[in-house]
């Protein structure tokens, strides 16, 4: 069995893993930081941060504070502050966040809404 290990850190201080061999079929909901290296089949809802590592693999909804992904993404996305697509990232979802932020190599399909854009463009324009 070939599998991807982690190089990076991320999230190396999180007490919530699901492992690379986890598959979860159904909802996550939790207050803490999440780490997903397994695979998630339903809709994810996060207080603070949610790491998907290079092997994490999710079909669903997600929300959460911080969503840092490295993995795999399909569904919708949305973060109340950041959404971070690493080199690694696949992600095929419509994301909606006020920060954005796409390494070089990573791969999206979808469409974006930032938050406070309109606000931004009526200012500018009065």
């Amino acid at each position: 069995m070939d599998k991807k290990v982690s190089k990076s850190n991320i999230g190396s201080d999180v007490k919530c893993r699901i492992g690379q061999e986890t598959k979860v079929t159904g909802n996550i909901k939790s207050s803490e930081d999440i780490l997903i290296d397994g695979e998630v089949s339903g809709d994810i809802d996060v207080k603070e941060k949610l790491y998907i590592g290079q092997s994490g693999q999710i079909k669903g909804k997600i929300m959460a504070y911080d969503v840092i992904v490295e993995g795999k993404v399909e569904g919708n996305l949305n973060a109340e502050n950041r959404i971070e697509l690493r080199d690694s990232a696949y992600v095929t979802a419509d994301m909606e966040c006020k920060n954005l932020a796409v390494s070089d190599g990573a791969f999206f399909e979808g469409k974006v809404q930032m938050e406070g854009v309109d606000k931004i463009k009526t200012t500018l324009s009065t």
